[in-house]
């Protein structure tokens, strides 16, 4: 508009600086809600392992069907190594 002769300079300048603070201001909301987002699925993943931890703790056995639920795969590296994977985030597990 600006290079068509339809707004000035001035009106250029102070439609850019509504820009960049409207801008801004979403910017910050984006990462409010991340933040929130982040905060939610940690809280929902916790809550899912102590449901799943609660029904373990319960059982005498161990059956097929808690083993399955717990461990996603097992895998073995040509050099004899074991790794497990599981269903849910290993604390003991070494970070790559």
């Amino acid at each position: 508009m600006y290079a068509d002769d339809i707004i000035s300079r001035d009106e250029l300048v102070e439609y850019r600086k509504q820009i960049d603070e409207e801008i801004s201001s979403l910017d910050s909301t984006r990462r409010d809600l991340q933040e929130k987002l982040e905060e939610w699925e940690s809280e929902d993943y916790t809550i899912d392992l102590g449901k799943m931890l609660n029904k373990v703790t319960i059982l005498n056995d161990l059956t097929h069907q808690v083993l399955h639920s717990l461990v996603n795969k097992v895998t073995c590296s040509i050099d004899g190594k074991l790794r497990i994977h599981y269903n849910f985030v290993n604390p003991f597990d070494e970070q790559e």
